[in-house]
């Protein structure tokens, strides 16, 4: 699949979760979600993460919260 929102090799059309967190945790987040793409700015950490549904942006979301990471914005486009 592509990053530009077409379907992967099951079919399934992808989407992309925007997720921006307080603190910088680039390195960290880079080992913890590689399928992700982080960029840190000011203080704060924005992942970007590509996935099939809400219930696995939410899982990502699961991962941030055990590593101590305080959720400062989460959306996902349609």
């Amino acid at each position: 699949m592509g990053r530009d929102g077409s379907a992967d090799a099951g079919g399934t059309r992808r989407r992309v979760g925007h997720i921006v967190v307080r603190g910088e945790f680039g390195s960290l987040l880079a080992a913890a979600l590689p399928e992700c793409e982080i960029d840190v700015t000011s203080g704060q950490t924005f992942i970007t993460a590509h996935v099939r549904d809400e219930a696995e942006l939410f899982g990502v979301v699961d991962r941030l919260r055990d590593l101590g990471a305080a959720l400062v914005s989460l959306s996902i486009d349609p």
